[in-house]
Parts: C-alpha cells; sequence; structure tokens
C-alpha cells in the first residue's frame, strides 16, 4: 500500500486528540482532522481515507470522498486563479487541486477564469507533491458518444480542452467530441471556457464540425451593423469598398472579402450607403 498524496487507502485509527485521530501509518502517524471526519470513527478500527498534503506540505487523511483519486480523471472547475503559478480546482475536499503554470500556455488569456472546467488526472512534482495534468487525445475519445446526423444545425454546448494549429475542441454536455476552426470562431475561447455553437457538419465517426457565428443571414445582419457603426464612427466616410483587397479587409474588420461584400450589399440595398472614387459614404453624406 502506497501512502502518497492522491490515493484511497484503509488505515487503523490508532487514537483520538482534541483536533482529530491519528491513523496507523509505519513509522509515522497520518493525522485525520476533525473537520475531514464523516460519520463515526472509532477506535482500533479501519477507515478509508483519501491521503493529501496538508497547508504545511504533511500527509493528511480526510474521509471526504474526493472527485477523482489516481488513477482517475474528471472534468474539475477552475476555483482560484494565482498569476505567475497556475489555477486551482475543486476536487471535493478542502484542499484544492493546483493544476501548474507550466500545464498551460504562455499567453495568460487562455488560462482557466473561475468557473471554468478542465479534463485532468492526478501527478506529483518532483517533491512529490500532489498536482492536476491535463488530459488530452484518448481519455476523452475513448469516453465521447458518437453524435446522430439529426444533430446538424442544432446548438451544442460544452468546454474547451485543447487547442490544434487550426482550431479547438470541446466536449459537448451530449458528450460529442466537437472541433471549432480557427475560421468558425467569432473570438479565440480560453481553456476550461464553457462555449456554445452550431453543428455545421456530422463526420462519419461521429465527430461534429461546428461554428460560433450565427447562420449567414444572422452574421450578415451582424457583419452589416458592425460595419456601418465604423463607418458612422469615422464620420460617414470610410475607404474600404468591394474593390479593397482582402488582406486589407481582413486586417480592419476580421472578415473575409465574401463576408465584407455581402454585408455592403445588405447596406446599399437598405439605402444606408453608396460608394464613390474607392470610398464607401453613409447615404446623403458627402
Amino acid at each position: 500500500m502506497e501512502l502518497k498524496p492522491g490515493y484511497m487507502v484503509e488505515l487503523k485509527v490508532d487514537r483520538k486528540t482534541n483536533f482529530g485521530y491519528f491513523l496507523e501509518a509505519g513509522e509515522k502517524d497520518i493525522l485525520l482532522h476533525n473537520n475531514d471526519v464523516v460519520g463515526a470513527v472509532q477506535i482500533g478500527k479501519n477507515i478509508h481515507v483519501f491521503l493529501y498534503l496538508d497547508h504545511q506540505e504533511r500527509l493528511a487523511a480526510t474521509m471526504k470522498e474526493p472527485i477523482i483519486s489516481v488513477g482517475e480523471f474528471a472534468w474539475l472547475e477552475a476555483v482560484s486563479v494565482r498569476t505567475g503559478h497556475g489555477v486551482f480546482l475543486y476536487n471535493g475536499i478542502s484542499r484544492d487541486l493546483f493544476l501548474s503554470m507550466d500545464e498551460l500556455p504562455e499567453d495568460r488569456g487562455y488560462w482557466p477564469q473561475k468557473g471554468d472546467k478542465v479534463p485532468v488526472t492526478i501527478t506529483w512534482d518532483k517533491r512529490g507533491r500532489m498536482m492536476a495534468k491535463l488530459l488530452k487525445g484518448k481519455p476523452i475519445e475513448e469516453t465521447a458518444e458518437k453524435a446522430p446526423e439529426s444533430l446538424k444545425n442544432e446548438e451544442v454546448s460544452g468546454h474547451v480542452y485543447h487547442y490544434l494549429d487550426e482550431g479547438a475542441l470541446f466536449l459537448t454536455e451530449q458528450g460529442y467530441l466537437a472541433f471549432i476552426h480557427n475560421d468558425e470562431m467569432v473570438r479565440e475561447p480560453r481553456y476550461g471556457e464553457f462555449v456554445t455553437a452550431r453543428v455545421q457538419f456530422v463526420r462519419p465517426d461521429g465527430r461534429v464540425n461546428v461554428t460560433m457565428k450565427g447562420s449567414r443571414t444572422e452574421q450578415q445582419s451582424e457583419d452589416s451593423e458592425r460595419i456601418f457603426a465604423y463607418l458612422v464612427e469615422r464620420g460617414g466616410a470610410m475607404p474600404y469598398t468591394d474593390k479593397t483587397a482582402p488582406d486589407d479587409i481582413k486586417a480592419r474588420f476580421q472578415l473575409s472579402k465574401a463576408a465584407f461584400k455581402r454585408a455592403l450589399g445588405k447596406l446599399m440595398k437598405e439605402g444606408k450607403i453608396e460608394q464613390r472614387d474607392g470610398w464607401t459614404y453613409e447615404k446623403g453624406k458627402k
């Protein structure tokens, strides 16, 4: 039996003190604090406990059930962020599980925030302290469900757990694996962030490709409103038209040229804008 943080073990109750019980553990007994006692405890009887390090880094025990112990994984909720160190996750006991900054992106904008959830398992640092380790790949994939074809065009929600060069992955509340391509994001979500997206395509393997954008009609309305607001802010004139280079459009509006032209077309049809000499003007403005 390994006496190490993160393990569930069975130990005999040796004696009681004012602040708890000591459990037999070889040469050095382990403290079960009164706050960690669940139900009745009898001297000389064996009890099941979870081992962790207390605030003074001493091995301690709790009868409270952790969400995960060694060999298990779960989606744990972030309860606090410590800048320059990492994120603390709730594991069902009084001592939160620490996720080191070494497991997280250099850009702190991608770190989980309070309320976000990430899939983790238990590991240890070089000093034997219990830590969280982010999971991706097989452990998540093997628990995923196969999405039905009927899910196309439906909304799904879940927590982002991994980034690829082309986009991000999240597991939906129904257990489906979802992929958001970079081009289908309205912004880049954080690790662990709860996102909602619309299913564009159900793949043969049961995974889904999703978009955070609205339907083409909805997106066209949003794009046109944003472009018109920009035009008004500039006093009713801007040096962008349907002839502007795609890179310039992308840099200013974060839109493809096709989306930009559709939005301009909508505004022209509504009589809000006109184009002259390589510029776009609010209708009625000189």
